[in-house]
């Protein structure tokens, strides 16, 4: 399968339900930092396009996010779907930072 096409479908989905329980949660700098990623893989048009918000989804703590149970839950699933991307792109794999 393409990798953005990949992206798509396995990522974006859960982007979509991240986004809307931040906005629920009422914390809108994180949804506006997710739905900037949730952007950039939708207008990906091949894995070097992919690069920057895989970099970004692996960031969010670093960024100092605090997440609910439920967000925190979403953002572990997004990012084990990222690191089987991350690995099928490079044969390394994903760094939480």
């Amino acid at each position: 399968m393409h990798k953005v096409t990949l992206a798509r479908n396995e990522i974006s989905p859960l982007l979509d339900r991240l986004i809307l329980q931040l906005e629920a949660e009422g914390r809108l700098t994180q949804r506006a930092h997710f739905r900037r990623i949730q952007r950039r893989i939708e207008v990906a048009h091949n894995e070097w396009d992919l690069t920057p918000p895989i970099i970004d989804l692996s960031s969010a703590s670093a960024m100092g996010f605090k997440f609910s149970s439920t967000a925190d839950a979403l953002v572990a699933r997004i990012l084990d779907k990222t690191k089987v991307l991350v690995d099928a792109l490079t044969g390394e794999s994903l760094i939480r930072h």
